[in-house]
């Protein structure tokens, strides 16, 4: 591995999108390389939030529980949630996928950007149900896929009553235990405050602990860099059973997220010319901003974990985007 080089590019990108806390994990084949900068340096295990990377965590709940039968992807919302007006319309299938037609947020885009975060803290679990239900009876599943947080946090309640408990101990019971995954949860509470990233928001502002009551599915865990290559190296099946099958179901194309990139259960696919299919997915929370992408066909997996939100135009850039590091870790790491 050309560890010279793949320092030198994260220190590029640092000096054009910085953090103050970084972790990055690249695994190719049987080599590994760790990687920690600023605060991170000073964590034997530093904590992040993994925002919408948590939604790969739902997703494979789901593919679980379809293996053993509790769940079909073709089932209807109707079977779970009947006094939904439009239940009988979305499947568990579309849920997963972002082919459900359900809204974005619970909230409109500019309410978002303006006041996100004190909306999301002011939120509570049972504000979800109600705002599904005061949905119009026909949505339009199907077809494009439009990106729901709402959809995959319908999706957790719903496998989480199928388990006979919370979505919280669905995963924690079926996923992270079995995977040795001590260091992920949804509560800050569960880690010793100096091990906990501070995030910042894109002007460099320290910012609270994300929160977002009854939107768990959809990204509040918190994880750590060792724990989310357990889970990458699962997905390639390196862990046997159940793993070594589930990539076959949560990998299957089922929509086109945009010109480049389809989208499986929970996974953004992408085919990179030096290294065939790629299962991915970023994760940003008010102050935190993360990417995990795995390879099959090279045996290779990169988890990029940072404590800060960029401006919105650095997602414009490729220099600047935290997303393009994997790709560009692994040609560096192999030259």
């Amino acid at each position: 591995m050309n560890t010279d080089a793949a320092v030198s590019l994260m220190q590029g990108f640092l000096a054009r999108s910085p953090r103050s806390a970084v972790e990055v994990q690249v695994m190719i084949k049987d080599q590994h390389w760790l990687w920690r900068y600023g605060e991170a340096e000073q964590v034997e295990s530093p904590v992040f939030e993994i925002g919408s990377v948590g939604k790969t965590l739902t997703t494979t709940l789901l593919a679980l529980l379809v293996q053993r039968g509790q769940v079909s992807l073709a089932d209807p919302v109707e079977r779970f949630y009947p006094d939904l007006p439009w239940a009988s319309q979305v499947t568990l299938q579309q849920l997963a996928s972002h082919t459900s037609g359900l809204p974005a947020n619970p909230f409109s885009r500019w309410q978002m950007m303006l006041r996100g975060c004190q909306l999301a803290e002011a939120f509570e679990a049972d504000d979800l149900m109600a705002f599904l239900h005061q949905l119009p009876s026909r949505l339009k599943p199907g077809g494009t896929a439009h990106y729901s947080n709402v959809g995959m946090a319908l999706l957790g309640r719903i496998l989480g009553d199928v388990w006979g408990g919370s979505y919280a101990d669905a995963v924690q019971q079926l996923i992270l235990q079995p995977l040795g995954m001590q260091d992920t949860h949804l509560e800050p509470s569960h880690y010793s405050p100096a091990r906990l990233m501070q995030g910042h928001n894109s002007a460099g502002r320290p910012v609270p602990p994300f929160a977002w009551k009854g939107m768990e599915a959809a990204g509040v865990w918190r994880s750590t860099g060792d724990d989310m290559m357990r889970f990458l190296r699962a997905q390639m099946g390196f862990c046997g059973d159940p793993w070594d099958v589930l990539a076959g179901l949560t990998t299957q194309p089922q929509a086109k997220m945009n010109r480049d990139t389809q989208v499986g259960l929970g996974w953004m696919l992408s085919s990179i010319k030096s290294q065939g299919l790629v299962a991915w997915h970023n994760g940003g929370t008010f102050g935190q901003h993360c990417t995990v992408a795995w390879s099959p066909g090279i045996s290779a997996a990169v988890v990029v974990l940072t404590d800060r939100m960029p401006p919105w135009w650095h997602h414009l850039m490729p220099s600047r985007q935290l997303e393009s590091i994997p790709e560009r870790l692994i040609t560096a790491l192999n030259q």
